[in-house]
């Protein structure tokens, strides 16, 4: 069963209504209401807020969602804590425009695969925001304006970083730069072409020696940036 709706930008307009597959916004509303759409699971795209006057998203507003692909919140300012929790179906995130973030943004979304487009406006990665978010591998987008990360940001991102910097507490500045010089390298093809030629010699200086924690390995791990220095 299907059914169509028009957000009004009440809180907790929709919550729960695993039905609702299609949204269209009332004139007027330039707000996504706390928990509007909470648990939804018929709801798996948000291409509906492309070019609205949405400047925010409030709190819990599509936790627990089917949504696939996160796309149309280029105009987007605020979005509120866990606004995208526990979405295990998002696999994408593109074009984020956003000031304001809170916490714990995208916990639990264990299929998203890349960060893409972080916000140039966006200095700071909030606190808890890709908790345990294990499929996310990599990071397709510029991080050189970021200055800082909260607590456990990465916590339990066993795909992208080392034990050390997935773990509990881990300490933010190394994540920060660790995830800096891996952004560098993946982003331009001819970037990823000289880590590919990296990995490369690593592999054949193991299939030489059978030592997989040799010191040649960690040079060339450490300049390819996969490791801290």
């Amino acid at each position: 069963m299907s059914k169509a709706v028009v957000c009004t930008g009440r809180a907790r307009e929709f919550m729960g209504d695993r039905s609702v597959t299609h949204v269209t916004v009332a004139d007027g509303v330039t707000e996504i209401g706390v928990s509007a759409f909470f648990g939804c699971k018929g709801l798996t795209n948000l291409g509906f807020l492309r070019g609205l006057a949405i400047t925010t998203v409030g709190y819990w507003a599509f936790r627990e969602t089917r949504i696939i692909t996160l796309l149309g919140m280029e105009g987007v300012r605020k979005i509120g804590d866990e606004a995208f929790a526990t979405c295990k179906d998002l696999r994408t995130i593109e074009g984020l425009g956003c000031e304001e973030m809170g916490s714990y943004c995208f916990i639990g979304c264990t299929l998203l695969q890349s960060m893409k487009g972080w916000p140039a406006s966006m200095t700071v990665i909030p606190g808890a925001c890709f908790y345990g978010c294990t499929g996310l591998a990599r990071v397709d987008c510029d991080l050189s304006h970021v200055t800082s990360i909260g607590a456990n940001a990465f916590y339990g991102c066993t795909s992208l970083l080392p034990p050390s910097l997935s773990a509990r507490d881990a300490d933010p500045a190394a994540v920060l730069a660790f995830l800096k010089r891996k952004a560098f390298l993946e982003r331009a093809p001819e970037r990823r072409a000289f880590l590919c030629s990296l990995k490369h010699a690593q592999s054949v200086y193991y299939n030489r020696t059978g030592d997989p924690c040799g010191a040649s390995r960690r040079i060339i791990m450490e300049f390819a940036g996969l490791f801290p220095a």
